[in-house]
């Protein structure tokens, strides 16, 4: 069979975003191709025409169209779904976190015949097998199928347990050496599924409770498949320098970490970076990691306020471990990344400042802040719904957690949120200015005042907004200057 995946890879309207390597269709792509089925890709760096999309359906003539889908690009994933039932007779099967946590809303979806809830490795290969052979496709696990007026709702087969059974992924079917990480030397791995923690923002935790073996939800491959598999990556792409592990958590066992160590300064010996929780990052760890030639440490702050660490987002740490965090990670040699959020249930003004002058602090390389969005299938987002911060008229997704809040908070308006996002970075500088200040307690404390103001977003808006203007009228004029110096200098 033919099986083309549409990955709608529209997280950023940057212009020179070339694609991110999503790890689920080349896993997918892989045990297929193992069955003996042909796989391509429609990876969409944009929003297209109807018209461009078919023209690329029909190019590739598939027996089976798979979307990869996640709230954010749901909207597109009916466009597109919608455009290629006027070129194709091709079923069309959606799968991802969207899906699974939302099989309801996806399977009415007039356009789209079937949905893959949970991994689909072995489900996709039943279903291609069976489609190939023309047996009967109601009754194959984790597929749920429309068929006239009536809907095959099967069960979840149970988790696999030995992520080694699964070939490796399957990169060929990406213009890999063109994607936005590796084009700058960078391969991206994930070599685990699942994570035991349960963060209300996160829907891992209703994830957990769809399996049977749910005790088996975090596994990970062997540290000698993470070897193998590097190994053979870097061998086909040499211009592969340093490695990123897309794991949620690939550092929790410390059986894991001292049987990995060795294995990759010997055989990989190549700087890397990995995401890792506050509570995990010990002395011990973090020197096995420095030895074996971690660089970069992404890490999930999300707040600087103890209660909402706690008792909103149930994170398990406290703002005195995230300092400590960051502070041995420093002293280890590590650059640091910190994951913020804004806009979250029972954060005001106070709350958000808390957790700007947090980042001052622990002073990370880079922090990165995102407007905080309901997710279903996750606590906060029935709290929201229970508490009315979600009304009915603003539940149309965003494309991006980057965009605007949909949330009408009580504690703080849209327009504050908005200002907090976008100048986070420069207050970060502001507050670090002042903490470098003798006797700055009162400054601190004034500037707190200030920038609490229910106003004040309108106000600093109205200062700075002209001074952009200026600003880019004066690089244009720079620009033609050099350019009619450039042109002066060529003739």
């Amino acid at each position: 069979m033919r099986i083309t995946f549409v990955y709608p890879d529209l997280a950023t309207d940057d212009p020179t975003y070339t694609g991110y390597f999503h790890h689920g269709i080349a896993s997918l792509s892989a045990v297929l191709k193992k069955a003996g089925h042909r796989t391509s890709l429609i990876q969409l760096l944009k929003k297209i025409s109807e018209e461009e999309f078919q023209e690329k359906v029909k190019a590739l003539n598939p027996d089976l169209i798979g979307f990869s889908s996640t709230a954010h690009v749901f909207p597109f994933v009916k466009k597109y779904a919608k455009a290629a039932k006027k070129v194709t007779s091709a079923p069309i099967i959606c799968g991802g976190v969207h899906p699974t946590v939302c099989p309801e809303e996806v399977i009415k979806d007039e356009s789209i015949d079937m949905i893959c809830r949970g991994e689909g490795d072995l489900a996709m290969v039943e279903l291609c097998q069976k489609m190939e052979s023309g047996q009967p496709i109601e009754n194959v696990k984790n597929i749920w199928l429309k068929k006239g007026e009536r809907i095959f709702r099967n069960e979840l087969r149970a988790l696999i347990t030995n992520l080694d059974e699964l070939p490796f992924p399957d990169r060929e079917i990406y213009d890999y050496p063109l994607l936005n990480l590796e084009k700058r030397g960078i391969g991206t791995f994930m070599f685990s599924r699942g994570c035991p923690y349960q963060c209300t923002f996160c829907c891992e935790s209703t994830l957990r409770k769809l399996y049977s073996n749910s005790q088996y939800y975090h596994r990970t491959r062997s540290p000698r498949t993470v070897i193998a598999e590097i190994k053979e990556t870097v061998k086909k792409y040499p211009f592969i320098k340093f490695v990123r592990f897309d794991d949620d958590l690939l550092f929790v066992r410390k059986d894991w970490v001292k049987e990995f160590v060795p294995l990759y300064k010997k055989e990989i010996n190549l700087p890397f970076s990995s995401d890792i929780r506050v509570n995990l990052m010990t002395e011990n760890l973090l020197s096995l990691l420095k030895e074996a030639g971690g660089y970069l440490l992404r890490i999930g702050v999300e707040s600087g306020d103890d209660f909402i660490l706690k008792e909103v987002l149930n994170k398990g740490i406290t703002v005195e471990q995230i300092k400590k965090a960051f502070k041995t990670a420093r002293q280890k040699g590590f650059k640091t990344q910190a994951y913020n959020m804004v806009g979250l249930p029972g954060e005001g003004p106070k709350e958000i400042l808390e957790t700007i002058k947090l980042n001052a602090e622990i002073n990370p390389n880079l922090s990165v802040v995102s407007i905080f969005y309901p997710y279903k299938g996750t606590f906060l987002y029935e709290l929201c719904v229970q508490k009315r911060y979600l009304k009915e008229e603003d539940a149309e997704v965003p494309q991006n957690y980057y965009s605007y809040s949909v949330l009408s908070l009580p504690t703080i308006g849209r327009e504050q949120i908005s200002f907090f996002f976008h100048y986070f970075h420069l207050l970060k500088k502001f507050y670090s200015f002042l903490f470098k200040i003798p006797f700055s307690r009162p400054l601190v404390f004034l500037a707190d005042k200030i920038l609490s103001f229910r106003y004040a977003p309108e106000l600093i808006n109205a200062i700075f907004n002209p001074l952009r203007v200026m600003k880019r009228k004066v690089f244009k004029i720079l620009k033609k200057e050099v350019k009619q110096d450039t042109e002066a200098i060529s003739k």
